[in-house]
């Protein structure tokens, strides 16, 4: 019997290790995982044809139909938006710098510099899924 129950606590002891490897540690570790996840996928649909996620016509009859429509509307104008972005970075149309005078023009001239390398890799990425989408099959959806 005790042999029995030392074998059941190892084997509970060995399950335990396992399954605390397969999940982060503690809940930073969560969110920076799940964070890093989010943004891959964002980025992704970033630069693909806009699909709402419902196709149908919402009418608007209430303030949860009119929030729905409204959230549709939004979701497609800032996806437009960036996609716009991108591609005028992407085809050398650039915002006027700023000027550096002090150390807030300063910062804001870096983030202007890092906004545009960002929509610059992004622009890359865009390029990269139009040539891969003009070389499938016809009639094949990614979908």
């Amino acid at each position: 019997m005790k042999t029995a129950h030392l074998l059941l606590v190892a084997a509970v002891a060995a399950t335990t290790s396992v399954a605390a490897r397969a999940f982060p540690s503690n809940t930073d570790e969560a969110r920076a995982e799940a964070a890093e996840r989010n943004t891959a996928a964002a980025h992704s649909a970033s630069l693909r044809r806009f699909v709402p996620l419902d196709a149908e016509v919402v009418r608007v009859t209430d303030t949860d139909s009119a929030r729905r429509a409204a959230e549709q509307v939004n979701a497609r104008q800032a996806h437009d938006s960036y996609l716009s972005e991108v591609l005028r970075v992407g085809t050398g149309i650039k915002p006027v710098p700023i000027r550096v005078t002090d150390t807030d023009s300063a910062r804001a001239a870096a983030a202007q510099k890092g906004r545009e390398e960002a929509l610059l890799a992004d622009y890359s990425d865009y390029v990269k899924m139009q040539a891969q989408a003009a070389h499938e099959p016809r009639g094949v959806s990614n979908r």
